[in-house]
């Protein structure tokens, strides 16, 4: 955001002098004369004069004093001058230097620039994260990076472009969120990629299973896997490039993929008689599939990195949904797995077939991935 410096010659010498002379009583009760004549009343007639003065030059300083002190920022006596850092900002994407150093340029090539704009452009590059130096900056930073991705992209388009070449350029993928977590050693930068997740309604049981009866429907969403480790790995090389060279030294932040926990969710509902199922069921698929995403969560505002969804709050959410009478079963499950670097910490070499038989305990870590979502609903008698 801009701000604009206030006006500071707003004020006479006569509301200067009426000022001192209402406040000689807060300092004596000695001082009673309040005439010209009195020698006190001179001495302030004479700072009001004085301070009338400097008020005035304060409020004149130039637009060359605001490009002096965009030069003072950027370390640049001219725009095509070069330091090591100017150097690095080409080589590290320093966008917001990079965008400074070229407001600089376009004024050294008399382009008018008003001191809104020249506080502005400063304000945006100071103001900006750079150094990752506490996880909120390392997750603003992180998704910073998606700027250099998106320059990359481009330029190997408009190299493919210029080759004449009939070989793709690969869509990339984009931060759409990173989820810093504090360490012993080092602190750990878990991305989530906009990478699209599909999901199909199969033909069967969603149409056939009842398709006859008018009393029971059922609604069956299911994950269709794509295997994106290749375009993951390349996102984390590329964020890992972006956000070292602003790691202090002594300090250490590692990569990696935000880890899902998949999640199955079974229910059985009961409608009420006047309800339309299907507008209920879709409704309630809805509310589930948008509840249960990573950017959903309880206050629609996204899951916090290692916050499970819990059994109670989807029950009071399918309950809240209008024409659900009520809740015949419901049967949520995690897709277990085992953490083998906390395993090893602890001496275990288990796998899941040394497990004693029975149902394996559910183990929630990162964030919340539907996999199957399958409701039952019949009509209330």
């Amino acid at each position: 955001m801009s701000f604009e410096l206030p006006d500071l010659d707003l004020k006479t010498y006569q509301q200067l002098v009426v000022e001192l002379v209402r406040r000689i009583p807060q300092y004596t009760k000695l001082w009673t004369d309040y005439n010209d004549s009195d020698p006190g009343i001179t001495l302030l007639q004479l700072l009001a004069w004085l301070d009338e003065s400097l008020l005035y030059q304060a409020n004149q300083i130039p637009t060359l004093t605001d490009e002096n002190f965009l030069r003072w920022v950027l370390g640049l006596a001219f725009s095509n001058n070069q330091t090591e850092y100017s150097k690095a900002a080409q080589t590290y994407y320093d966008f917001d230097f990079l965008a400074l150093q070229a407001a600089l340029a376009q004024i050294e090539q008399g382009q008018a620039a008003s001191k809104a704009t020249l506080q502005k452009e400063i304000l945006l590059y100071l103001q900006s994260p750079y150094l990752a130096l506490t996880l909120p900056n390392i997750e603003v930073v992180a998704m910073q990076s998606n700027r250099m991705i998106e320059l990359l992209y481009e330029q190997a388009v408009a190299q493919q472009k210029k080759n004449h070449s009939s070989i793709p350029v690969p869509v990339p993928l984009y931060v759409q969120q990173a989820y810093a977590q504090a360490a012993e050693q080092a602190s750990t930068a878990y991305l989530l990629s906009d990478a699209i997740w599909n999901y199909v309604y199969p033909l069967y049981p969603n149409k056939q299973q009842y398709a006859y009866s008018s009393t029971t429907m059922r609604r069956l969403l299911l994950l269709q896997g794509k295997d994106e480790r290749a375009r993951e790995q390349t996102l984390l090389n590329q964020v890992n490039y972006y956000l070292q060279p602003r790691v202090i030294a002594g300090s250490a932040v590692r990569v990696q993929m935000a880890q899902l926990t998949a999640i199955d969710l079974t229910l059985s509902i009961r409608c009420s008689a006047a309800t339309v199922m299907s507008v209920t069921l879709d409704a309630l698929v809805n509310l589930l599939f948008g509840y249960l995403l990573p950017a959903g969560g309880p206050d629609g505002r996204g899951w916090s990195y290692g916050q499970a969804p819990q059994a109670d709050d989807l029950l009071h959410l399918i309950l809240s949904v209008p024409g659900v009478a009520g809740l015949e079963s419901m049967d949520y499950n995690f897709i277990p797995t085992i953490v083998l670097d906390q395993m090893a910490q602890l001496g275990a070499n288990t796998t899941l077939a040394d497990l004693p038989a029975g149902r394996s305990a559910m183990l929630y870590r990162g964030l919340p991935r539907l996999r199957c979502l399958d409701i039952t609903a019949s009509s209330q008698p």
